[in-house]
């Protein structure tokens, strides 16, 4: 893919973790277009201008090429940065790999520049190295100190590069380009003087987990700026309602920026510093007007800046999303003129919104492809905040959302080839897969796999391959598919069924997912679906018995004559004993793969469970069967109810469970509480079921 471009860093830094590294030179630019790949992230700028964030991520090994046009923004004697972002840490988001740029500019035929023969590398000390991480899912905040330059205009000595030993194998991008649009606000909602209040409580540092081993951390006396625990500790005493800007703030003075609903892309801000500042910005998915506050989101989304005198444009190196900001001065004077957000999505301005005759069916639509595409851009993403990781599960229903809405598959493409190409370096048993990928799965812990997402996966290909086109595909995946039921096989207990599953087992947030041992009749129901899959993939008659005798099996052993009980343990003697939980959940995976018979009166009971009693306003009724959250339950009972062809109900429902969610944000959660994200991939796939539905009874 590259003539002359060789993958270079600066020298003795390509293993350090969190290092910014700018790549320079001049041409003319008009005609031309820039090849490239790069650990980890990069901007392109010409002249000045953003151009472009990249690249796609993809498998350890390898690298996404980006070709980038980079004429609209040339004039002849052109200035290229290219600006690259090595994190070299543990996270979910990305592999840990050494760092690396490699780039070709061209026109035609000709090799305008290139990586290793035209380019000068800087080291620049705009961007600080010692950083609190964002979040464990993702990487370090941003900390700038712009007070001798920035991207553009940092006059960092040239320092020497070193051509990448073992360089990945170089493959093609296959997602959509993203859309980049500027979103600006010139209007504060509230402003006001911060106070700091000894007495507030706080969070030093807003994480889900704590490894067991570093993934890759700066000790805390290390960082010299910490905003946002600086935040936290300051009440904010409004003084103004909305008010239009420009605002003069100087220190211990902020201003609040409501978007009207969530926005995702990187932070930008304009304004004139009259006394050389010292700037903290961040953004929540939720808050009021005149109340700015992080949620329970498990990240610290804040960006602080040291600011000179004069002109300020800044715009965030890496991606956020945003219903709420704030800009707070510590010290100096800022005259904030405007705020807003770039855009990195998936461009979705061709998708109309239905005429459904329901308003509010209309929000959840477009809340629904807001959510999509945000979480669409070079994979498949749980939410474009916290992780920005490409979980299985997620991707079968996102995967179902991308073919509805374009009749294309180029995000799943990439998404799925992404788990082709993985490499098991041992740290998994055989066959098994990751349960996110591209991520980095360093040292002995075993929770980087869940064996029902693997599962999903399998649901996934069957769907890739039979209905969205891919038939010619199928051999691609034979060694991932029956990688995975080898596996399986070898989890089976004497009755065939699935039997204390190692690693991490989901069945849904709610309360189901305490209910998994040692035998997990959902887990069963889904298998007897996964062994289905296969045979539908490559006409495996063995699969297809096996799945027949796992569904007797299952169903024989946990239904209860009205609903179906969730799990059994093995007591003391060795006997299989059943337990008495029972969740929503469960109901909803043994309808969708358990081939009952509907039709024999047998689970009459059980239908009128789902049709009367398992609704969002259910309170507290039937509370021995567990309600649903909204991962993935509410998403099962949508496939359910349009597999028993309630349509009416299902619209009734998705306005029941995701209403409030659209009208807050403009995009659906991963619960249905006000907890964890506000814009979550999978939850897009209430489109599907309002397409099925709508298309049924408008026939």
């Amino acid at each position: 893919m590259f003539k002359l471009a060789l993958p270079v860093f600066p020298a003795g830094v390509e293993n350090e973790k969190n290092i910014f590294a700018t790549f320079r030179a001049r041409a003319d630019l008009r005609g031309a277009s820039v090849s490239l790949a790069a650990a980890d992230f990069y901007q392109i700028y010409v002249n000045g201008r953003f151009a472009a964030f990249g690249p796609a991520r993809t498998a350890l090994g390898y690298a996404r090429v980006d070709v980038i046009d980079l004429s609209p923004l040339a004039n002849g004697n052109d200035e290229l940065v290219v600006a690259v972002l090595g994190h070299n840490c543990g996270s979910i988001s990305l592999v840990k790999q050494p760092s690396f740029l490699c780039a070709e500019v061209t026109r035609g035929d000709e090799v305008i520049l290139a990586t290793g023969r035209d380019f000068t590398a800087h080291l620049p000390t705009c961007k600080l190295q010692r950083a609190d991480r964002y979040s464990h899912q993702r990487h370090f905040m941003e900390l700038w100190d712009l007070r001798q330059g920035n991207i553009v205009t940092e006059s960092s000595p040239a320092v020497p590069v070193k051509v990448t030993e073992n360089p990945p194998k170089f493959i093609a991008r296959r997602a959509p380009y993203p859309l980049y649009e500027n979103v600006l606000h010139t209007e504060a909602s509230s402003a006001g003087r911060l106070e700091f209040n000894e007495e507030k409580p706080y969070r030093s540092g807003a994480y889900s987990f704590r490894t067991k081993i570093d993934w890759g951390e700066f000790p805390f006396d290390e960082v010299e700026y910490h905003p946002f625990e600086w935040i936290q500790r300051h009440d904010q005493i409004k003084k103004t309602d909305a008010t239009a800007l420009p605002v003069e703030l100087g220190e211990g003075e902020y201003a609040i920026i409501d978007f009207s609903h969530i926005e995702a892309g990187f932070i930008s801000l304009k304004g004139e510093v009259t006394e050389e500042a010292d700037v903290v910005v961040a953004v929540s998915e939720d808050g009021a007007r005149d109340n700015f506050f992080f949620t329970d989101m498990n990240c610290q989304p804040c960006i602080e800046y040291r600011l000179p005198i004069g002109r300020a444009e800044t715009i965030s190196f890496e991606p956020y999303t945003a219903r709420y900001g704030i800009v707070a001065v510590r010290s100096g004077k800022l005259r904030l003129e405007s705020f807003g957000i770039k855009t990195y999505v998936n461009d979705v301005r061709g998708i109309e919104i239905p005429n459904l005759g329901d308003p509010l069916l209309e929000k959840i639509y477009e809340a629904s492809v807001r959510s999509y595409s945000h979480n669409a851009v070079d994979l498949y993403t749980d939410c474009p905040s916290r992780e920005r990781a490409g979980w299985l599960c997620d991707s079968y229903f996102t995967g179902q959302t991308e073919y509805e809405l374009f009749g294309t598959t180029y995000v799943e493409d990439a998404f799925l080839e992404n788990f082709r190409i993985f490499e098991n370096d041992g740290r998994f048993d055989e066959g098994m897969l990751p349960m996110c990928y591209p991520a980095c799965h360093q040292g002995p812990d075993r929770q980087h796999a869940i064996p029902q997402w693997a599962m999903w996966y399998i649901l996934e290909v069957e769907q890739y391959i039979n209905r969205r086109g891919h038939r010619e595909d199928r051999e691609l995946f034979r060694k991932t598919v029956y990688g995975m039921v080898d596996w399986l096989k070898k989890h089976e207990n004497s009755d065939g069924l699935l039997e204390k599953l190692p690693y991490w087992n989901f069945i849904e947030w709610g309360i189901a997912n305490d209910w998994t041992d040692d035998v997990s009749y959902p887990t069963n129901f889904l298998y007897a679906g996964v062994l289905d899959a296969v045979d539908a993939i490559f006409g495996d008659p063995d699969c297809r018995e096996k799945a027949n005798r796992v569904r007797k099996a299952t169903i024989e052993q946990s239904f209860n004559g009205e609903y179906f009980q969730d799990h059994a343990v093995r007591n003391e003697n060795g006997k299989l004993t059943l337990c008495p939980e029972a969740s929503e959940a469960g109901q909803y995976y043994a309808l969708l793969f358990g081939n009952l018979d509907l039709e024999s009166g047998r689970f009459d009971r059980l239908l009128g469970l789902v049709t009367d009693t398992f609704r969002p306003d259910r309170g507290g009724a039937r509370p021995e069967i567990a309600p649903v959250d909204a991962f993935i339950g509410a998403y099962l009972r949508v496939e359910t109810l349009l597999k028993l062809g309630k349509y009416e109900l299902l619209l009734q429902d998705v306005k029941g469970f995701f209403g409030g969610m659209a009208s807050d944000t403009g995009t659906l959660w991963e619960y249905r509480r006000r907890h964890g994200s506000r814009d979550h991939g999978f939850a897009s796939f209430v489109i599907v079921g309002i397409n099925r539905a709508t298309e049924y009874l408008n026939k």
